[in-house]
């Protein structure tokens, strides 16, 4: 039996700044149910806070625990190896938010850098690049937060994280550790946080690579929803839903 939903949020829960069709009606009725509820995001820019308000502000119910990004779990992940670590950013304000909250030490100079955490950066310059790419080279850690080709936003999808990943893993040769969907670190952190097996999990998102993936890798069951990137690219027999309004008579329906 299913205990627990997790539910990507750019593309499934909202759009931007506009809540999805039913969005709010298939959260409430999954609530009503019984069902744990995570909210899960390959989206490094925005920390937690940032988007608790958002949902807030959405008339969607959210608790902390509730929430947990690409930027968050890279923040726990050095936590957990390195205790405090000195990181070098190439991303926006909530990675650095989260990291700062989990003890880590920003540091702008490459030669100081133990970590470099890349992410989307809607501010990035080709010397932050470079300055990355010195660091690595150097032999800093290379944590990706998440390798998103693209992000859904109103007017269509904009460069991803994976982009700029893209960037620095060419430039200089190395593989970095990935942290955010379809790798498992962050679903069995989501698990842990949420206290139940994969078995007792169904994964929701609209982006057959990361979201659907992420649910096969760690033993999940995956359901694509077609407000998103999935639209009406879904492969035959992969199950989905038309919005988040339907989710929990599917649910209920499988058991």
């Amino acid at each position: 039996m299913y205990k627990a939903v997790i539910l990507d949020l750019d593309g499934t829960v909202y759009v931007g700044s506009q809540l999805t069709p039913g969005a709010k009606e298939g959260i409430e009725t999954l609530r009503r149910l019984g069902f744990k509820i995570m909210f899960l995001t390959n989206n490094s820019m925005v920390s937690r806070r940032m988007i608790i308000k958002k949902l807030e502000d959405m008339n969607i119910e959210v608790r902390t625990e509730e929430v947990l990004n690409s930027g968050a779990a890279s923040a726990i992940y050095l936590k957990r190896k390195m205790n405090r670590a000195k990181v070098f950013v190439v991303g926006d304000i909530g990675l650095v938010e989260e990291l700062l909250l989990h003890g880590h030490e920003i540091v702008n100079d490459y030669r100081q850098a133990e970590v470099v955490v890349v992410g989307g950066d809607r501010y990035l310059t080709y010397n932050k690049l470079l300055d990355a790419h010195r660091a690595i080279i150097r032999g800093a850690l290379f944590i990706a937060t998440n390798r998103d080709h693209a992000l859904m936003v109103e007017d269509g999808p904009i460069p991803g994280a994976g982009a700029v990943v893209a960037f620095l893993e060419t430039s200089t040769q190395v593989k970095p550790i990935v942290i955010g969907k379809p790798e498992k670190y962050i679903a069995e952190l989501a698990l842990e946080i949420l206290g139940v097996a994969p078995h007792e999990a169904v994964m929701v998102g609209d982006n057959i690579s990361t979201d659907f993936e992420l649910a096969k890798k760690v033993g999940m069951k995956g359901v694509l929803i077609k407000t998103g990137l999935a639209k009406n690219n879904i492969p035959e027999k992969v199950p989905f839903v038309n919005n988040l309004s339907e989710l929990a008579t599917l649910l209920v329906r499988e058991g």
